[in-house]
């Protein structure tokens, strides 16, 4: 945080209601980067996947869709 908040892109303010708490906000720069990046990547991942046929981007949902939802079965967020 310290960098984000040395270059502009984060507010770093203690809590009112307790001085070792810090609230974080994101400045107007910070807000655009994060903008800006948030569109580049959406952007590249409409060119990687226009490659694929209709069918092909619906059979891909599907099967996202299906590891989402066994996902609940196992720990995902940890590898092993």
């Amino acid at each position: 945080m310290n960098t984000l908040e040395r270059d502009g892109m984060v507010r770093k303010e203690r809590a009112a209601y307790d001085g070792r708490a810090v609230g974080l906000s994101l400045t107007d720069s910070g807000q655009e980067a994060i903008t800006s990046a948030f569109l580049a990547h959406n952007k590249r991942e409409q060119e990687w996947a226009g490659a694929l046929s209709e069918d092909e981007t619906r059979m891909l949902v599907e099967l996202l869709g299906k590891l989402t939802a066994h996902s609940v079965d196992f720990d995902a967020r940890h590898r092993a």
